[in-house]
């Protein structure tokens, strides 16, 4: 699992330099969020732990931890970080938003080599 560790390690690479070259790290769902959502997470009290988890997937935290989780045989973990960060990201950059289009791509690309690694290494079926 080494190789495919390494390439999920450049997927998550390529949003993360996208994100800091734009001038430092930025928030790459939040200005994507529909206003009436955005109320909505506000309300619920949940604004600080979207705006943090949105933080950590912009430097590709939440994507290293993926990958860590890839090393040390925590699948599900993996998959789990990977899909939810990419769908998130595809459903911010439905809205015309072009940064996390490259998040949706980059991180959906490595569960798709991920799964397909582990299915051949015999560890999903």
């Amino acid at each position: 699992m080494r190789s495919p560790a390494g390439v999920l390690l450049v997927l998550v690479a390529i949003p993360t330099v996208a994100n800091l070259a734009g001038g430092g790290p930025t928030w790459i769902w939040t200005p994507s969020l529909p206003m009436p959502l955005l109320r909505l997470v506000t309300e619920a009290g949940l604004l600080d732990i979207w705006l943090v988890a949105d933080l950590l997937a912009a430097v590709g935290v939440l994507g290293g931890l993926a990958v860590a989780a890839t090393a040390v045989a925590e699948r599900a973990v993996a998959a789990t970080l990977l899909a939810l960060v990419g769908a998130v990201s595809l459903a911010a950059a439905a809205t015309g938003a072009p940064l996390p289009l490259w998040y949706a791509l980059a991180y959906t690309a490595g569960l798709v080599l991920a799964l397909r690694a582990w299915r051949r290494d015999g560890d999903v079926r």
